[in-house]
């Protein structure tokens, strides 16, 4: 079976659609019985680095620096725990504290020390590349009636009947459909 996602006025992109679709409806839909894959034609959001080549010679950094100051500072540490082992006696709550979030805005990316130099002085991220939210990848260009679209592919679990399968299918279609976004 193959479901199609479309913004009729416009208001969504093609990647607002596919995002959507990934994070809503995928996980549902997967769980009915005799479902076996599925397949998105559109990808999630991503974190998307542009690095100006230019730049990076100018300020002797190769791309492994960036990746490693963008892995090093978009990590989320645990530092300890409240009420963890040895517990004192009538202890009954444990709390994880952590250090930080991971990032999620292109500013919180923009500002990645890719180096600090010994005048004190910092080159950011933002010095040397241009980041931005947008798809993960741009394999598929997805259009209906010229309209933004995205798909889904259902795959039949092997062995499952598939007239049972689509019955289950479109009842959890209709369960879904009242918290998806006007088109």
């Amino acid at each position: 079976m193959i479901v199609g996602f479309v913004s009729t006025d416009g208001s969504m992109a093609r990647s607002d659609i596919a995002d959507y679709v990934i994070a809503n409806v995928v996980d549902p839909l997967s769980r009915v019985e005799g479902v076996g894959t599925i397949q998105v034609f559109g990808s999630p959001y991503a974190m998307r680095i542009w690095l100006d080549p230019n730049k990076l010679v100018t300020y002797d950094l190769t791309t492994a620096d960036v990746i490693t100051a963008v892995q090093a500072q978009n990590a989320q540490v645990t530092i300890g725990q409240l009420g963890g082992a040895p517990a004192v006696e009538g202890q009954q709550l444990t709390a994880t504290i952590s250090a930080q979030e991971r990032m999620q805005t292109p500013e919180q990316f923009s500002n990645v020390i890719v180096r600090s130099n010994a005048d004190g002085s910092v080159l950011k991220l933002g010095d040397v590349a241009r980041v931005e939210i947008g798809a993960e990848t741009y394999e598929f260009v997805s259009r209906y009636n010229r309209q933004p679209a995205s798909g889904v592919a259902i795959s039949l679990a092997t062995g499952a009947n598939a007239l049972a399968t689509t019955r289950a299918g479109r009842r959890r279609w209709t369960q879904l459909r009242p918290f998806f976004p006007p088109a």
